[in-house]
């Protein structure tokens, strides 16, 4: 009995085609059903969809002058601190002053004699 070994090859082929053709429309199926799922429910929503794609530019101006505003606010408070600590510093040294009056008058006060 003789074999030949091109028609195998090409028997093997035809059926490996034949698969990955079968494979191919099962996935074309399971897309198709599943862009259809998809199609549904963007119908079911359209209009939330709809509604928040009207509000979104809204939503974003009005996110825009929130950072502005916490920007101003931050500044505002950067300076309040600053002046803060200027006075903080300018009070200690107005106490290290009446401490050290306060020495000088109470050495005064207490000399033995």
């Amino acid at each position: 009995m003789y074999v030949d070994i091109f028609k195998l090859g090409q028997g093997i082929l035809v059926f490996l085609g034949l698969t990955i053709l079968i494979l191919l429309i099962i996935g074309l199926l399971k897309l198709i059903k599943t862009l259809s799922s998809v199609n549904l429910i963007i119908k079911k929503n359209e209009n939330n969809i709809n509604e928040i794609l009207s509000t979104l530019p809204k939503t974003f101006k009005n996110w825009f002058e929130i950072t502005d505003n916490v920007k101003d606010v931050s500044e505002v408070v950067v300076k309040a601190t600053a002046s803060s600590l200027r006075s903080t510093e300018s009070f200690q040294r107005y106490l290290v002053y009446m401490v050290d009056i306060s020495h000088i008058i109470k050495n005064i006060f207490s000399t033995k004699r």
